[in-house]
Formats: structure tokens, sequence, C-alpha cells
């Protein structure tokens, strides 16, 4: 996994980041507390999407011929299409799933992952746009908003993020310890309740 998460700070990636940070850094930003919900849930929808990913791709490449004999709506569309979509789906999924961690602690090279997992998700919308010869407005649309929602919660992540996530474990431990701390005085009042019903 860490051989994988290495390759999200590739200089090209790097490169494609600096050219579309100039693209967002002047559009309308979302409420901070927006994009703070943004990245609490991001490593869980990325787990879980990269699972579904996995199995939707091992179904597409190893099924293939299945959903070309037996759905007309695939007739026109050669089984290739199948095998390049799963292999492009089981990629996306392995990605998904190693950026867990690094999102969890809010650190920057989960971000990365998460570009990479938009640039792979271009590429399977261009692979259906040349097959399929529509869709072309809404792989635009959908790549734009994923971009845009995507250097919005760009500011999460890093050296603050990272801060952020340590001080949530902390407030954590604390709720943890303070849940203990009520247990043990009903405790102690319990066994002072006993004591003095037995003096009496």
């Amino acid at each position: 996994m860490q051989n994988i998460t290495a390759l999200f700070s590739h200089p090209t990636i790097k490169s494609i980041d600096k050219e579309l940070e100039k693209v967002f850094q002047n559009v309308p930003h979302l409420p901070k507390k927006a994009t703070e919900v943004l990245a609490k849930i991001a490593p869980y929808l990325t787990l879980v999407s990269g699972l579904f990913l996995i199995t939707g791709g091992l179904r597409s490449i190893f099924g293939a011929n299945d959903y070309y004999r037996i759905f007309n709506f695939w007739k026109g569309i050669p089984p290739v299409y199948f095998y390049l979509t799963g292999l492009l789906q089981i990629v996306s999924g392995i990605v998904s799933v190693s950026i867990y961690k690094p999102l969890k602690n809010r650190e920057l090279q989960g971000w990365f992952g998460l570009l990479c997992l938009s640039l792979l998700g271009l590429i399977m919308n261009l692979v259906s746009v040349f097959f399929f010869k529509d869709g072309l407005f809404g792989l635009l649309f959908s790549l734009a908003v994923s971009l845009y929602i995507l250097y919005e919660v760009k500011p999460e992540y890093g050296l603050a993020g990272t801060i952020i996530a340590k001080v949530e474990k902390v407030k954590a431990k604390v709720e943890e310890v303070k849940a203990k701390v009520k247990e043990v005085k009903s405790e102690i009042k319990k066994v002072e309740t006993k004591i003095k019903s037995k003096t009496k």
C-alpha cells in the first residue's frame, strides 16, 4: 500500500495539481463546516466505494461475455470495453482502499490520492464516450463538480489537517475518560448508599 500511495506524489500529479489550483482558487467557496464534514466522511466513502469498484471490475472482466450475450443494449459494444473498464475499476478500487488511512489522518498524500481517483474516473468516462459515442457533456459536468469539491476540501489536509485529526482523537479519548469517571462516580455513590443503609 505504501508503494501505491508513494505514486501520488509523482511530479506529473503535482504539476497537474498546480494548474488545476489556479483554475479553482477564485471560485466561490463552500462553508468551512461543509468542508470539515466532507473531510470527515471521505475516508469511509472511499473505502466502501473502493470495495464496490474492485468487485464490479472483477465482474466486468470475468463476466464480459455474459454481458455481451445476454443484454441487447450491449450488442454493439465489443467485449474489450468490459475488460478495459473492469481493469480501470480495479485500479481505482485499489487506490481508494489504499488512501483510507492517509485520508483519516488528514495527510496531503490522501488528498493527492483523491485527485488520482478523479483522473482515473475521467479516463473511464472517456472510454465510455469512445465506445458509446455519447455522454461528453455529462463527463465534463461531473468532472468540473468533482474537481471543485476536491479543491474546496484541500485545505483540510496537510499539516493543519493532521493536527485537526490528532486533536479529534484526543477529544474522543477525553470523552471516553469522562464516561469512565462518571461510571466510577455512580459506583461510588451506590457503595455509599449501601454503607449508609447498613449503618442505620
